[in-house]
């Protein structure tokens, strides 16, 4: 069985900001504000914790958090339903933990599988029981779909990774035969909400459950069955083909499989866990690597030796383990912006803008951009047209955007960048708000926005009746966006 040591870190980030119109508060070109080489709370990304579903308490994932992690993996044991529908007291459960992880302000892997530990053919042996036990678990996919952040496929063999099943293909440590790794997909796709992924343990099963064409941009997020599927690897860097992970002979050499994965991962969820010391991942090797897979989140509590050796291993000034911690996702600076001290009500105001994302990955999980302002109690919103999504890691974002003011508000006003959930369950919750790695930044933990200065608005000297604030000027273009292929299956 795995073990799971509890060892803590903390997460990403510190930050700067923004804003607008005609005395700009900089004009350099030059990148102003410094970057933070601290790790600290950003949704959705980093350090992830595991626990079942059976033992999982409020304090746990309140502890979890506090202890700097954001993501919690959930694991649900269903080694007594082999041949029966889970029942109420399992489904209550499962349920009770993802209430526990809002509360906590965790976002969600799950798996579920028939056995945790090395046993063989432990899966229910008519695959119609297994069918039935993913699409009871929808209602509960469905109403988390806000914290729901990737499910592992699971269900299938020991730990559910897909091989030593009773639907493999030649027994011990063979891989589910491919029929049924789309059986077990398709029903998860269906059970899933279409904005959240589903993870499998190979590249070579996502091919073969949505065919061997790349993800492009134009895909991504779509909602098509190639950009719903994801890949996790619980082998990580521990040889050559990590457990054959990468054995697909048509994808040899491995750098081959590789280049695939890049560019998959680029817009679907890298998750993983190391398992055993190996060259594979010392401390420069693992941080090129993770770099490669564009690594979304790793274990925190194993493999316990490698964590060490990360923590023994200097990088950049500081250890690799905290190094990678503080990599792990997507990690935006704020290189520069501008924006008006002065404007007057009912005008225009500019907000000239270059930030950075320098993390491993990127953001995967849409978040409602806006500019805020703030005069005591007031708070008003503008809301910013464009997909964060979309920024590719290490290409500098310059943006320039134009706000309409309202015509009745006046007086001094702070101002704020937000990147904030896009559910409505979630937009006030500034757990899965993001905050920008600037050392400089202020960030307001209770609004979940990051402060970038103060503007001073005087009384119209106009006609205009405008009572919304809002954006004006169209968004610069996106990086680069290649044309959308037609999908051949959905």
């Amino acid at each position: 069985m795995k073990k799971f040591f509890k060892q803590i870190t903390l997460i990403l980030v510190s930050v700067a900001a923004l804003l607008s119109s005609q005395c700009l508060s900089t004009g350099e070109d030059e990148d102003f504000y410094d970057s933070s080489m601290g790790d600290f709370l950003n949704p959705e990304r980093g350090w992830y914790r595991s626990i079942e579903t059976e033992e999982a308490t409020l304090e746990d994932l309140v502890d979890y958090r506090r202890g700097g992690v954001t993501l919690v993996a959930f694991e649900t044991y269903l080694g007594a339903y082999l041949s029966r529908d889970i029942d109420n007291q399992k489904l209550n459960e499962i349920d009770r933990a993802f209430t526990y992880a809002r509360r906590a302000g965790l976002s969600v892997i799950y798996r579920a599988a028939y056995s945790f530990e090395e046993v063989y053919n432990c899966d229910p042996k008519d695959i119609r029981i297994v069918l039935k036990h993913i699409s009871q678990l929808k209602d509960i996919f469905y109403k988390n779909e806000d914290i729901l952040f990737n499910v592992q496929a699971g269900f299938l063999g020991p730990w559910g990774e897909w091989h030593s099943s009773n639907f493999s293909e030649g027994g011990k440590w063979t891989s589910v035969k491919p029929e049924i790794q789309r059986q077990v997909a398709n029903a998860l796709l269906d059970a899933v909400p279409p904005g959240v992924t589903v993870a499998v343990r190979r590249p070579e099963y996502i091919r073969n459950i949505a065919g061997k064409a790349p993800l492009l941009a134009g895909e991504a997020f779509s909602g098509s069955k190639l950009s719903r599927m994801s890949f996790h690897n619980d082998a990580l860097m521990s040889e050559e083909t990590d457990m054959d992970t990468y054995i697909d002979p048509d994808y040899q050499p491995r750098e081959k499989e590789f280049e695939w994965i890049n560019n998959h991962t680029r817009w679907t969820p890298f998750v993983g866990e190391t398992n055993k010391v190996s060259r594979y991942n010392d401390a420069n090797n693992a941080i090129q690597f993770l770099d490669l897979m564009n690594a979304h989140s790793l274990n925190i509590e194993y493999h316990p030796n490698v964590l060490k050796k990360w923590r023994n291993a200097r990088y950049n000034g500081m250890s690799a383990f905290e190094y990678i911690g503080m990599k792990l996702g997507y990690r935006f600076e704020l290189n520069n912006i501008d924006y008006s001290e002065r404007a007057e009500a009912g005008g225009i105001m500019t907000v000239n803008l270059k930030l950075t994302n320098t993390g491993f990955g990127h953001l995967l999980k849409e978040k409602k951009f806006e500019l805020v302002l703030i005069q005591d109690s007031t708070i008003i919103r503008a809301g910013i047209d464009e997909d964060a999504r979309f920024w590719n890691k290490n290409e500098p974002i310059n943006r320039s955007y134009s706000f309409l003011l309202p015509s009745d508000i006046s007086g001094d006003w702070d101002i704020y960048l937000g990147l904030s959930s896009t559910y409505t369950s979630l937009a006030k919750n500034p757990a899965y708000s993001v905050r920008f790695a600037n050392s400089d930044n202020e960030w307001d933990s209770e609004l979940g926005l990051n402060k970038v200065g103060k503007i001073r608005i005087t009384e119209a000297d106009n006609d205009s009746n405008e009572t919304e604030f809002k954006q004006v000027s169209p968004v610069m273009p996106q990086n680069k966006i290649l044309p959308k292929r037609s999908v051949a299956s959905k």
